[in-house]
């Protein structure tokens, strides 16, 4: 949120909240703060001192390139959620063209990769008759990955096409 402009942590939980991204994670005020205090210590967000009431921070330097290594490992982080995916490409605009390229291949890899090994694995439990509710996760991590895949290409085609 801090790439966007300077803020403090009560703007931030209002922009959270008006996000629904408390559906994705359960994120609180106390942890919101504390997780502030956090990035301030390890020199990733800077109090501005604009304010005596409130702590305004804006994200430093040493923040961005934290916050570019993070994209790029959600971007390369397979995981029965599509969490961790939504974050990495809702973030992605601190990487450059070069890097979302890499990014977006290497997901497209490790997705290729894990749809076949799931496909072998679905193979070998239907030789065993299995019901519908033994199979039921295999199917969403499968639509998982195949949505995931669409978005990519869709994803690639924005980047090459210089539309972000």
């Amino acid at each position: 949120m801090l790439t966007k402009g300077e803020m403090n942590a009560y703007d931030m939980l209002k922009m959270i909240e008006k996000m629904n991204m408390k559906y994705w994670f359960p994120i609180g005020a106390t942890t919101l703060y504390e997780t502030c205090l956090r990035l301030e210590k390890k020199d990733y967000i800077e109090n501005t001192g604009e304010s005596d009431k409130k702590a305004i921070y804006h994200l430093t330097s040493e923040g961005m390139q934290e916050l570019k290594s993070t994209i790029c490992e959600l971007f390369e982080r397979v995981d029965f959620d599509s969490v961790w995916f939504c974050l990495a490409v809702m973030y992605s605009g601190v990487l450059n063209k070069n890097e979302l390229k890499r990014e977006i291949g290497m997901r497209t890899k490790l997705l290729d990769e894990y749809e076949k090994g799931t496909m072998e694995n679905k193979e070998i439990m239907l030789k065993y008759d299995p019901s519908y509710i033994e199979v039921c996760a295999i199917d969403r991590m499968l639509q998982i990955i195949r949505m995931e895949k669409e978005t990519l290409e869709r994803f690639a085609e924005q980047v090459e096409n210089n539309v972000l």
